[in-house]
């Protein structure tokens, strides 16, 4: 069994994949190595100066605000004591907004150093609240910590500076170190690419004709098992469904209660087959409790909910006059982000070509605030692209061509 952990340094972003024998497990998403400090949703392990918003006597809780649209959730400890409403404090982030819940906090632990626990109190002291004091780590070590360090037996970076922090970062932590090697990383050609697509769509294709579907709510993720006409047995389709589940359900970044509504197993024996093979098949590719496989091929499991999905990092609800449900649509950072290493993507394989990025109009005001991706494209490719408007575009589209 190989694992290789894949990390791409580009302009606009910071991305990662760990891949097993082939097989894509898990995707990673983050700023670009120094956009880290720029303003962003709340991470965990970010350090917040928050002011405590109101107290929940009955829950030994507090809501505080760090400056997002939700106030953070501060569960308290037995026997500590509970901040006064208005109050000041120091907070750190377990877990990050997810859909319409808050943030969740603990009360700030400090680290053990004298001169960081300084440096910390100093800005909180000289900061209004809410403010961020400390969090966004280099891309790199943040791609290496979402990631088992012990499932790694090597990692493939495209950044010979990414590359000297993450192995200055190993050699402080004294543990074994995987392999790091520094190579050109394509995304496209190890069919990370592909497998990004296929994992924000509702509909994954198994051989025979057979599907999955995937739908996610606040509450649950729910799969359902189709056979879409196949001729096969239910016990053939739910074997092929079994084996494509976790590997999909861990690049969706899906947790929580998870519900999977497999075809009827032909009889008992088939069935606790079935149960056994999905226990086996969770462990150490998608943590998390298998619960119960009901008669009629129903399956509950339990995951941790700790980040977005990948639907939810991805996308962005939209409502229209006249729909009774909300609808999603691809958010402008993400297609900016696409389009800027769309225009890298070209650069990088076209070494002699003049080329041009074409935007809409709402995706070119969107880069024209963030000039430093185009700046990182000129220090590494030179001056031979240009970015701009086309007013026949639609207003989030982008296009690559070359300039004649």
């Amino acid at each position: 069994m190989t694992r290789v952990l894949y990390i791409e340094c580009g302009a606009a972003e910071t991305r990662s994949a760990f891949i097993i024998d082939d097989v894509v497990m898990r995707l990673w998403f983050a700023p670009a190595r120094g956009d880290e400090t720029l303003p962003r949703p709340a991470e965990a392990g970010d350090v917040y100066l928050g002011r405590v918003r109101t107290i929940s006597k009955s829950l030994n809780a507090a809501y505080v605000d760090i400056g997002e649209a939700d106030d953070a959730f501060l569960q308290l400890k037995k026997g500590e004591k509970a901040p006064v409403e208005g109050a000041r404090v120091v907070v750190s982030v377990k877990r990050p907004a997810l859909g319409a819940k808050g943030a969740l906090l603990t009360l700030r632990t400090p680290s053990g150093s004298p001169s960081a626990e300084e440096e910390l109190a100093a800005r909180a002291d000289s900061l209004a609240a809410p403010a961020r004091l400390a969090g966004g780590e280099d891309a790199t070590l943040a791609a290496f910590r979402s990631i088992k360090p012990a499932a790694v037996d090597e990692i493939v970076i495209d950044s010979v500076e990414a590359a000297g922090a993450l192995r200055t970062f190993l050699a402080a932590a004294g543990a074994k170190a995987p392999k790091l090697v520094t190579a050109p990383v394509s995304f496209r050609d190890l069919g990370v690419d592909e497998a990004i697509e296929v994992a924000l769509e509702r509909f994954v294709s198994l051989d025979g004709g057979a599907r999955l579907t995937f739908d996610e709510t606040e509450a649950m993720t729910v799969v359902d098992i189709d056979s879409a006409g196949a001729s096969n047995a239910n016990d053939r389709i739910n074997l092929a469904a079994a084996r494509a589940l976790f590997p999909e359900l861990s690049r969706r970044g899906a947790g929580g209660r998870i519900l999977v509504d497999f075809l009827p197993p032909s009889g008992a024996k088939a069935r606790a087959s079935l149960f056994d093979f999905l226990a086996s098949a969770a462990k150490g590719a998608f943590p998390g409790r298998a619960g119960k496989l009901s008669v009629d091929g129903v399956f509950d499991f339990n995951a941790p909910r700790e980040a977005p999905t990948l639907l939810e990092r991805a996308s962005e609800t939209v409502t229209r006059k006249g729909w009774i449900r909300e609808g999603r649509r691809l958010s402008t950072d993400w297609l900016a982000k696409a389009a800027i290493r769309a225009l890298e993507n070209a650069l990088a394989t076209r070494p002699s070509a003049r080329l041009r990025l074409l935007c809409g109009a709402a995706l070119g005001a969107y880069l024209g605030e963030r000039p430093q991706w185009r700046e990182r494209l000129a220090a590494r490719f030179g001056a031979r692209f240009d970015i701009v408007d086309d007013a026949d575009l639609e207003e989030r589209s982008f296009d690559v061509s070359e300039i004649r």
